[in-house]
């Protein structure tokens, strides 16, 4: 598996959580349709996870920090570069929030 890893903070952790929602929401419309979504809390942290296809995605988003990790399978037609810069510009939004 292939893979990369995002984090950073935020100043307001309902509204990072909200718009994070809004943001997996959307996506799952379009790119990342077919993926299933779940949450839970561990600890203090609340964790989303999508699956499907082989690949993973998992956000970790603490009191005033997340991470993200994001797993794909090598047969995957679509470059581990592209998917890196197509997540980044999908989640822009969320920075300094």
């Amino acid at each position: 598996m292939a893979g990369f890893r995002r984090e950073g903070t935020f100043r307001d952790r309902d509204r990072f959580l909200e718009s994070l929602r809004g943001a997996l929401s959307r996506l799952r419309e379009g790119a990342l349709q077919g993926m299933t979504e779940t949450w839970e809390r561990a600890g203090d942290a609340d964790v989303a996870r999508l699956a499907g296809f082989g690949a993973r995605v998992e956000f970790t988003v603490a009191a005033s920090s997340w991470t993200c990790s994001v797993e794909a399978p090598p047969w995957l037609p679509i470059p581990l570069s592209a998917v890196e810069a197509k997540f980044d510009e999908k989640m822009a939004p969320l920075h300094g929030l």
